[in-house]
């Protein structure tokens, strides 16, 4: 061992020069590996972004077209429950108040597939299918007992799209007492009794009523079942048969489902020859309709 300038140096061994070749090899390669690296993540972060910005795309394109196949009137409801509008916008919510007794129902309106909507009232029936008693000196009115309310109600319903109010009468008298009345003899035995477009008359929806009276004659007319005594079907729990000088005075108020008792008592005007008819218990005093003076 030699001593130069106060420092102790030890003589350098000389690796083997395969050795040494092939350790410099060995550094280099990881050099250069770890140099690529970055390029290589890079590459990677990039083809990721890529990938993200195609799929955002594909589900932004996904959700027009759902959008576009939803229907209308699930995306044109709204929260406002105004019911003083004559006609409600993209099918929002109204309340409807009316009924006997009066009460609040919710509901909306009706959209068409051109996305129109539009608030009408609904169009029906109601008949006063009424006879002459066996004496024949006084007449009966057939009424029916409502399975939803147990109120008594003229016979009637909704007219069908494609239908005549004569034609719905018909149809509604078979469906709910069985009776069958004949085409030819329909024009004679129906009458007109008035139209009842009060908004306040149904808490279901705004209702208008074309009101017929019906003729039956036991001898003349029959049955579905072959009989001549009207029998409760459809959505009529029973069908029976009252005086008419009782109504209004017997039954009378709650009794009757919406402004029925109205009806009847008109129907009872124009049938009276001295007119001398007490009205009492209607649903409200002031029932928009227009009458006709008589029955004849």
């Amino acid at each position: 061992m030699e001593r130069r300038s106060g420092l102790f140096h030890r003589p350098s061994q000389s690796l083997p020069l395969a050795l040494a070749s092939k350790s410099n090899m060995t550094t280099n390669t990881s050099t250069s590996s770890r140099r690529r690296a970055p390029a290589g993540a890079a590459a990677n972060i990039n083809a990721v972004r890529t990938l993200a910005i195609l799929a955002m795309i594909t589900i932004f394109a996904v959700l027009g077209i759902f959008v576009k196949l939803i229907p209308s009137k699930v995306s044109l409801i709204s929260s406002s429950k105004s019911a003083s509008s004559a006609a409600c916008l993209h099918g929002e919510e109204q309340t409807w108040h009316g009924g006997h007794p009066a009460k609040d129902r919710p509901g909306s309106c009706w959209c068409g597939g051109d996305e129109y909507c539009m608030c009408t009232p609904s169009l029906a029936i109601d008949i006063v299918l009424y006879s002459k008693t066996p004496s024949m000196d006084e007449y009966s009115v057939w009424v029916v007992r409502r399975r939803d309310t147990g109120q008594l109600a003229t016979i009637g319903g909704f007219v069908d799209v494609g239908e005549t109010t004569e034609s719905a009468v018909l149809r509604e008298a078979e469906e709910e007492t069985g009776i069958i009345i004949p085409l030819e003899q329909a024009n004679s035995a129906m009458k007109l009794i008035g139209v009842y477009s009060d908004p306040r008359r149904d808490n279901r929806r705004a209702i208008v009523s074309i009101a017929y009276a019906l003729e039956f004659i036991p001898s003349a007319t029959t049955t579905k079942v072959g009989t001549s005594i009207p029998k409760a079907g459809d959505d009529a729990k029973e069908v029976i048969s009252v005086p008419l000088a009782e109504i209004g005075v017997k039954y009378k108020g709650e009794d009757w489902y919406a402004d029925h008792l109205t009806i009847l008592l008109d129907f009872k005007e124009q049938m009276a020859t001295d007119g001398s008819v007490v009205r009492e218990g209607e649903l409200y005093e002031d029932v928009a309709r227009s009458t006709c003076s008589s029955i004849s």
